[in-house]
């Protein structure tokens, strides 16, 4: 099925990007306010899944409703290097299941707190290169990678990572995000920018694609 963004509601923000949100249970009952009020948002990404034994308690909702009301969406998973790669990937898979034509690829998402205690460079990048390979292996799209630039720079710049669509937690006011040095050839293909976009009583991360529809749908279909 192909990715019709003509078909979605103008946005409620000034920015004329791609754009969209992330939420988890932090957010609450966010979604059912989306199901009712509508919104003018393309994408919505939700936590699923971090280690080996967390489930988002509001995964299995959001995910359906974010389907349901027509947005592209995504679900990450929070890695923690200390546990096995591979069971991380299995366990992600399992409980998001299939993913569809019409959402995005799995990410990954690798921060600070991503790296516990005892956790060597070396051994970090291995074993998250092989995670993303199961997920590319077994869902056939290309993962996504978040991350921030101190982490890119400092644990993550072997540069195979940079054949990963980045998506990039970079808060500032500017027209662009500063980038790891890994990807400062090919650039960032999501930007999280803010912290505070409002959605009625509620509080986001704020996100813009860098790219025109087509480029959206390719990123969707995983190519």
């Amino acid at each position: 099925m192909g990715i019709c963004l003509s078909a979605m509601p103008e946005r409620q923000n000034t920015d004329t990007s791609i754009s969209g949100i992330d939420i988890s249970h932090f957010q609450g009952d966010e979604i059912d306010y989306l199901n009712k009020k509508g919104s003018q948002l393309d994408f919505v990404i939700c936590k699923a899944t971090e280690g080996l034994t967390y489930t988002d308690p509001d995964f299995k909702t959001n995910w359906k409703s974010i389907q349901q009301q027509g947005f592209v969406r995504g679900a990450y998973h929070f890695y923690h290097c200390a546990d096995d790669p591979v069971q991380q990937a299995n366990y992600f898979l399992t409980t998001v299941g299939t993913f569809l034509d019409t959402d995005l690829p799995p990410i990954v998402d690798f921060e600070e707190n991503s790296i516990d205690k005892n956790c060597n460079k070396s051994t970090i990048q291995k074993n998250l290169l092989q995670f993303l390979t199961i997920l590319e292996q077994k869902t056939g799209k290309k993962p996504i990678l978040y991350t921030d630039t101190n982490i890119g720079n400092s644990e993550i710049n072997n540069p195979d990572f940079s054949s990963y669509s980045l998506w990039i937690a970079d808060y500032n006011a500017g027209t662009a995000p500063k980038v790891p040095s890994v990807w400062k050839t090919k650039s960032w293909t999501i930007w999280q920018k803010t912290q505070n976009y409002s959605l009625d009583s509620y509080t986001n991360d704020f996100d813009v694609f860098n790219g025109s529809n087509e480029d959206f749908a390719k990123l969707v279909s995983g190519n």
